[in-house]
């Protein structure tokens, strides 16, 4: 097929009726649970400047900005994700007097990254940022949140791992070559994990194998994490890491959700400002993550002044695959009325009155009489249509008609 200029670039796509309908649902059903928890929506700016989301998470973030330059010479980039622009925020509107504040968005991101199934350039997030403390029950309250909001949605089979990156850093830590750290890192976010363990067997003394090789099977509930104190009492860091998960852990189990949550010491992200806590959320039906997040306590700081924070976001658009693969259908919800006339000023009178009491109520235009007006009812799903027309002594009037069988006059 011959390129042109009329269709949508690569990794973006038009969203049509059905699933608009869908999504927007989800948005609005994903908002309302988060409004209840006390979070209130911001938005940012859909663009902004490129050294600020470089400050904000390093270079290595360049390659996956959509960038271009204003008319004044300005080097801007469309956000790649929410929680950069939301610390550049907090940090120069907030006060320190206002802390904690919860904050949650709705917005679309846009990441230059190769398209695939439930991966686009551009993709809706919904997320939450609670900022202003450090306490272990701030991190347990974004995990429930996560649970919830996603229950609420209608997913039944998801998990939430939860690991450190404190835990993952004492360990990286003790390698001393910090070229053959990030070389572990990178294929731990790669999940290569044969590339993973044949550098470690072959470059990683004792006693530090152990606990690297470890870590891609380090998944379960507080056994894993006792588990990793054997293995790893002797890197600096990791006791504190694995103190502050179990505590987060045990305030979550203690809620009720132990069934939808559990421990991956193994969990590793590709934004490198994360300081604690990390979750990923996974389901059956998609093979890439659902949601993610984690602790961010230093981000904050590079606008400004440093405050504590943890977010946690999810793709609008993976959830609506995975609804679907589970089943999940939901009716788009089309006008009660097709209202009619040949008369416009009874027509638009007509239909004012209708959705005043409650109706949704759609104009047939250009339908001359019940004939015409039943055939684009059905074409549209309508179930009824309806006359309007001005009596004899000026009132408009409404009659609701039956649609005809296929067939009749």
């Amino acid at each position: 097929m011959k390129f042109t200029k009329v269709q949508t670039p690569r990794g973006a796509k038009d969203i049509l009726p059905p699933d608009g309908f869908k999504k927007s649902r989800l948005e609005s059903q994903a908002a309302a649970y988060l409004e209840s928890w006390g979070y209130a929506r911001v938005y940012t700016p859909t663009f902004e400047f490129y050294d600020a989301l470089v400050q904000g998470n390093g270079p290595e973030i360049s390659d996956r900005l959509y960038r271009f330059v204003d008319r004044d010479g300005h080097t801007l980039a469309l956000r790649p994700e929410m929680t950069i622009p939301i610390a550049r925020m907090a940090a120069t509107r907030y006060s320190s007097e206002e802390m904690p504040v919860r904050l949650y968005y709705v917005g679309n991101v846009f990441r230059y990254d190769e398209p695939q199934a439930g991966r686009q350039r551009e993709f809706t997030q919904v997320g939450v940022e609670l900022l202003g403390t450090d306490h272990p029950a701030a991190d347990a309250e974004v995990v429930v949140v996560a649970v919830n909001v996603l229950r609420e949605l209608g997913l039944q089979s998801f998990r939430i791992d939860l690991g450190h990156i404190g835990y993952l850093h004492s360990l990286l830590h003790g390698v001393g070559d910090d070229e053959l750290a990030a070389t572990l890192k990178q294929a731990l976010l790669e999940r290569d994990y044969v590339k993973f363990e044949g550098i470690v067997h072959e470059r990683v003394a004792d006693p530090l194998k152990p606990a690297l090789l470890g870590l891609p099977s380090m998944r379960g509930g507080v056994d894993v994490i006792e588990a990793a104190r054997a293995i790893s009492a002797p890197f600096d860091g990791a006791a504190a890491a694995l103190d502050e998960l179990q505590r987060i852990y045990e305030i979550v189990e203690a809620y009720g959700l132990g069934e939808h949550v559990a421990i991956d010491l193994g969990v590793i992200k590709d934004f490198d400002y994360y300081t604690g806590l990390l979750l990923e959320g996974y389901t059956p039906e998609l093979g890439f993550t659902l949601c993610t997040g984690g602790r961010y306590n230093t981000l904050v700081g590079r606008f400004g002044e440093a405050r504590p924070a943890i977010g946690f976001a999810f793709g609008v658009e993976r959830a609506m695959l995975a609804l679907e693969r589970q089943g999940w259908t939901i009716e788009e919800e089309r006008p009660d009325l097709l209202v009619y006339s040949d008369d416009p000023d009874a027509l638009f009178a007509a239909a004012a009155q209708l959705r005043s009491e409650g109706l949704r109520v759609e104009l047939g235009i250009d339908c001359p009489d019940a004939q015409a007006a039943a055939a684009r009812a059905r074409a549209r799903g309508i179930a009824k249509t309806a006359r309007a027309h001005r009596s004899s002594d000026g009132e408009i009037r409404v009659e609701t008609e039956s649609l005809p069988e296929r067939g009749e006059g």
